[in-house]
């Protein structure tokens, strides 16, 4: 059973200016606050805490103070879901509002770089340590690089296409290969030397490699081939049920989530349909542990971890819920999309606010704020998946 879908077009532009899950940890207190607790570990629970449970349960007292601001990725996703619902409804306003996430992106790009590139747009405190406001990343770059040659397909504005292929500058010259062998090779998450290995950061680096492949003819050969070996490693690093673990070693602090293992999947999806390579067997068996482990059957939503590194009052997240949903319309597994998708929109749609909370915890008590980066944007564009999605199976139905 199909179901009606609400507007999403007042979620595209042009004001995209988002609070964020990470507005109290990209203060200089929430910096501090993250670093002892990465460095000093259950140590620091009782100093951590404290802010932990603010945010969640007094999340606008906490940004009050912190205002809205503008994300890469927000903008690359509102491009790509505008450009869908153009390509099922010809409305111009829907070309002008990809236009100006677009225009956006060119202008907002990481400065210091040798080809185009995007990040957080917020300073960021990991395990690996420290990263600035303008620090590039794998996982962030794609989106942005895909929305160009989008909007370039819609438009033939030479000005999108440009930027786009000088990512593979960014590539090639600003991130390192932390492990290569005669058939595999691994690359670091952002700019810097890393001490761990993120297998989901390695599968958009195959993704993108092979994304350019199909746009830079002459240089088709040298991307796929790093392309294959970067797919090599990523299946590699799969696990006999299926899974994948974030950091590709045994060291503490890994985990298994839901989101993180639907990017992988994602890519590889992406990958096999760029370069004619059979790879379902392996994203089946990605998604058949992630539909038999994270699903909860009394709400038929995805969990969180199946493996946590760290203790939480979070059930159910946004964000695996939409990544999820990604991965199930890229396979073609549209009963079990129509499935969670009702489950989406009876546990996290707000009709009053026309848009998403934000996570459930293990109280049953649903977050009521919208963030668009965490993880409203990533909804609304799987929802103009879905739509497309939607539009083809009755046209298949129809014949």
């Amino acid at each position: 059973m199909t179901m009606e879908i609400p507007s999403i077009d007042h979620l595209l532009g042009p004001d995209l200016s988002t609070q964020d899950p990470y507005d109290l940890w990209k203060t200089k207190l929430g910096l501090w606050l993250r670093r002892m607790y990465y460095q000093n570990g259950l140590i620091a629970v009782p100093l951590v805490a404290p802010f932990f449970l603010l945010d969640a349960y007094a999340p606008r007292v906490v940004r009050a103070f912190i205002g809205p601001q503008e994300y890469p990725t927000v903008r690359a996703m509102a491009v790509l879901a505008a450009l869908n619902l153009h390509q099922i409804n010809p409305d111009p306003k829907y070309l002008s509002l990809a236009e100006e996430s677009a225009g956006w992106l060119l202008e907002h790009q990481s400065p210091g770089y040798h080809g185009a590139c995007w990040g957080l747009n917020f300073p960021w405190m990991t395990k690996g340590g420290y990263y600035p406001p303008t620090t590039p990343f794998i996982t962030h770059t794609p989106y942005c690089v895909e929305a160009l040659f989008k909007c370039f397909d819609a438009t033939r504005k030479e000005k999108y296409y440009s930027t786009a292929v000088s990512t593979l500058n960014f590539l090639e010259v600003d991130l390192h290969i932390l492990f290569q062998s005669s058939d595999k090779m691994a690359m670091g998450y952002g700019p810097g030397m890393e001490s761990r290995i993120v297998v989901n950061a390695n599968s958009y680096a195959m993704m993108l490699y092979a994304l350019l492949a199909t746009r830079m003819p002459e240089n088709r050969d040298a991307l796929l081939e790093k392309a294959g070996r970067l797919f090599n490693y990523v299946t590699a690093a799969q696990n006999a049920d299926g899974s994948w673990f974030y950091y590709n070693d045994s060291e503490k602090g890994n985990f298994i989530d839901c989101f993180h293992s639907c990017f992988v999947m994602k890519n590889l999806i992406k990958y096999g349909r760029y370069t004619g390579v059979d790879l379902l067997s392996i994203v089946d068996k990605g998604l058949d542990y992630v539909l038999g482990n994270f699903v909860d059957p009394d709400y038929n939503l995805a969990r969180r971890f199946t493996v946590s590194a760290n203790p939480s009052f979070v059930k159910f997240d946004l964000y695996d819920q939409a990544e999820l949903l990604n991965v199930l319309l890229l396979r073609g597994r549209q009963e079990d999309a129509e499935k969670l998708l009702q489950a989406v929109m009876k546990h996290f749609y707000l009709p009053d606010r026309r848009s998403f909370g934000y996570q459930i915890d293990i109280f049953g008590l649903l977050n009521k704020m919208s963030y668009l980066r965490w993880a409203v944007m990533p909804m609304t564009l799987v929802l103009s998946e879905y739509l497309i999605s939607r539009q083809t199976v009755l046209a298949t139905s129809q014949r």
